[in-house]
């Protein structure tokens, strides 16, 4: 029996990713995928390569802790579905195209000058750029081959785990 004071919500299946459609806009706009091609990102079979890189930033502004929760994310939310088509995305796949040996510093530098060339994301006198570093604990995963033996100041104590790397602007 419904009243004011116990409504009835539906367990959607979708909701985590709303932002996804603005950030493929984005990816759009700034070209991400032809910048990734031309650094020599391409797989060779399977998912595109752009893909996998967009679900994995897209993960980590979902808060997703690991590839596989990723992964997950790509095959549970009603959003993404529908955004990727019909391919399963698969932990495997993230994992092997985050660890194969791609020119990402060359990807990088091509994506700063891509912002630079746009009147809303050029940096200019004033604008405050901050450089940030996390500790991402894996606990559970000793035998990924990025992962190292590091010190968690704020633990005090020493982890497995990967050192995240941002690279903020303040226009």
């Amino acid at each position: 029996m419904k009243t004011l004071q116990s409504p009835r919500f539906k367990d959607l299946s979708q909701g985590e990713c709303a932002d996804a459609p603005i950030f493929r806009k984005l990816w759009d706009q700034f070209d991400f995928s032809l910048l990734l091609t031309q650094s020599g990102i391409i797989k060779r079979s399977g998912t595109p390569s752009w893909l996998l890189a967009f679900l994995y930033v897209v993960g980590l502004i979902a808060h997703c802790s690991s590839v596989f929760q990723t992964a997950k994310l790509a095959g549970k939310d009603a959003l993404l579905k529908a955004m990727v088509s019909v391919q399963k995305i698969t932990q495997c796949a993230l994992s092997r195209f985050l660890t194969a040996p791609f020119a990402w510093r060359t990807f990088g530098k091509k994506r700063v000058a891509r912002l630079q060339e746009d009147a809303d994301t050029k940096l200019q006198d004033g604008d405050v750029v901050n450089l940030d570093d996390t500790l991402a604990a894996h606990h559970y995963a000793k035998a990924l081959p990025f992962l190292c033996w590091l010190y968690d100041h704020a633990r005090k104590i020493h982890v497995w785990g990967m050192n995240l790397v941002v690279l903020q602007a303040v226009l």
